[in-house]
């Protein structure tokens, strides 16, 4: 559908379509002929107006209220339009976009909708050329000479921050002068929240979005049931395919779970084998080690040795040095002696000692 952008005035009307192309009109008492003569000029039989209400037809003013949502903030100002439009004397349209609100005649309001329903196109937006100014400068200051007033304006990122007006024929050394109609024309059809709109039209917009909001709901059960579906659907071809693979690979399977359980008790037994070697005393470092640290005049004659007890008979010339060099021995402990010791004299005139001794070894670990 063709965009038409329109700037209306008391006494001009200015119009930008798609391409670029201008129109205006100098008789706009009637706005429907105004508006019936636009669309034999272009021949559209569909477009979408927008339209931007050049001052003093609309009324914009900075107003303070607390956090509102749209509706919220149209009906406050519109119960109480006089406080904040002083010399409003007719019922107003009012819109507002948090920080600024705009009024316009209801009159003109319904005119205007009337006429581009009379003539078969699609109304967009009704704003204030303000909102339309500062989308044409985007972030600074512009100024609209009009024959009444000059409107200044000063945006940041499109949107209105602060709106002046002076005497006719002043101008802002820091603002941008504009032609006040082609601007607002050029930049009607863009996104503006002070959009102006009669009851009527709220109630339709508000009609046409629950009925969107149960076309978007009936969709969304309609999606969820379909999921749910081909949920449902898929999950039993994959459970189908799985049993079928089952069956396929049962005989492989079972000689795999035997083949396992072996492998089980194999590791098991393993395992077992090595608690049992690790726990295991390491007898040939026993024996080494009663090498170095018994005396060389020492030997033992018997050994007996339980877990990790060790009982043993010896003979050697001294016993105490015998129980000194065991009693130094590593990992050997709890030495004492396992008996009397008993002197033995032989012929030559040798004194030899037999002892019994008897100890714990906790050596473990190693390589025997």
């Amino acid at each position: 559908m063709k965009t038409i952008g329109i700037a209306l005035g008391p006494d001009r009307l200015a119009a930008v379509l798609a391409g670029g192309r201008r129109l205006e009109a100098t008789e706009v008492g009637d706005f429907a002929r105004a508006l019936a003569e636009l669309k034999a000029t272009t021949g559209l039989a569909r477009a979408r107006v927008s339209i931007a209400l050049v001052p003093p037809l609309v009324e914009l003013r900075r107003v303070t209220l607390p956090p509102l949502r749209a509706d919220e903030r149209r009906r406050v100002l519109g119960r109480d339009v006089a406080r904040y439009f002083i010399g409003v004397r007719e019922h107003q349209v009012v819109g507002s976009d948090g920080a600024f609100a705009a009024a316009a005649s209801a009159r003109l309001i319904d005119a205007i909708e009337a006429a581009v329903a009379g003539v078969g196109w699609t109304l967009g937006v009704v704003v204030p050329a303000h909102a339309a100014w500062a989308a044409e400068v985007r972030d600074g200051r512009v100024a609209a000479r009009l024959p009444h007033a000059t409107e200044v304006v000063r945006a940041e990122r499109g949107r209105i921050v602060e709106r002046e007006r002076h005497r006719p024929g002043e101008t802002d050394p820091q603002a941008v002068e504009i032609d006040p109609y082609s601007v607002a024309a050029e930049h009607a059809s863009a996104r503006h929240a002070l959009d102006l709109c009669s009851e009527a039209r709220h109630a339709a917009r508000r009609r046409g979005t629950r009925r969107l909001a149960t076309a978007f709901a009936a969709a969304a059960a309609a999606c969820v049931l379909l999921a749910v579906a081909l949920d449902y659907w898929g999950l039993q071809r994959e459970l189908a395919a799985v049993r079928a693979r089952r069956a396929a690979i049962a005989g492989e399977v079972a000689t795999a779970m035997a083949t396992r359980d072996s492998l089980n008790s194999v590791a098991g037994l393993v395992a077992t084998l090595r608690a049992v070697d690790a726990r295991a005393p390491r007898w040939s470092t026993f024996f080494t080690d009663l090498a170095d640290y018994l005396p060389r005049d020492a030997h033992l004659v018997a050994l007996r040795a339980v877990g990790d007890s060790v009982a043993a008979v010896g003979i050697a010339r001294e016993a105490a040095g015998a129980f000194e060099g065991l009693a130094r021995m590593p990992n050997l402990a709890g030495v004492r002696a396992d008996g009397p010791i008993r002197q033995e004299v032989a012929p030559s005139g040798v004194v030899r000692e037999h002892f019994g001794v008897s100890a714990r070894w906790g050596g473990r670990g190693g390589s025997p």
